[in-house]
């Protein structure tokens, strides 16, 4: 009897895990063989690559979700000013607003700072928590004004991130 429980729990456990798989990969299941050859796929291609050539990946409408994570991850280690406007685009995905915001976290530019004080007059919710969190990490004094009007949101954990950056910005 025990053993019978046993095999039918299992059986229902292995069925389950072939749909979830099944979703998972639906996006690459859904692509054609053309998006497939025309965009880079897997991730020792896309490390590979030069800042230009990431920056085609965020702008092509084809790229894959995948694709378009990898590009901002290398961009953090190798982008310049000129991926800028790219990435300030995917501030507002929820699936990769993190990842572009880790590319421009680590970026020496200006531009980077503007764009990130830019995103925080139109983003809202978990992506302005977002941006708040990625000024706090670059310590830009500039925005200092914007996070103040940040602390009077009516979303606590707007005001909670604002309060934090503000301390991360003031502090030596």
């Amino acid at each position: 009897m025990l053993r019978r429980t046993f095999f039918a729990i299992t059986a229902v456990a292995v069925g389950v895990g072939k749909r979830l798989r099944g979703q998972d990969r639906g996006e690459l299941q859904r692509m054609t063989d053309a998006q497939l050859a025309s965009t880079p796929h897997k991730s020792e291609e896309i490390m590979g690559m030069a800042s230009a050539d990431l920056v085609a990946i965020l702008k092509n409408s084809d790229s894959t979700e995948f694709a378009k994570a990898k590009a901002c991850q290398r961009l953090a280690v190798v982008g310049e000013p000129s991926a800028v406007p790219a990435l300030v685009e995917l501030l507002d995905d929820p699936r990769l607003a993190h990842y572009a915001r880790t590319a421009l976290e680590p970026m020496p530019s200006g531009t980077a700072d503007q764009a990130l004080r830019e995103a925080l007059g139109r983003l809202n919710g978990g992506l302005l928590v977002g941006v708040i969190n990625s000024i706090g990490v670059r310590r830009d004094p500039l925005a200092l004004t914007g996070l103040a009007r940040l602390r009077q949101s009516d979303d606590q954990a707007v005001r909670d991130a604002a309060t934090a950056a503000i301390n991360r910005i003031r502090r030596p």
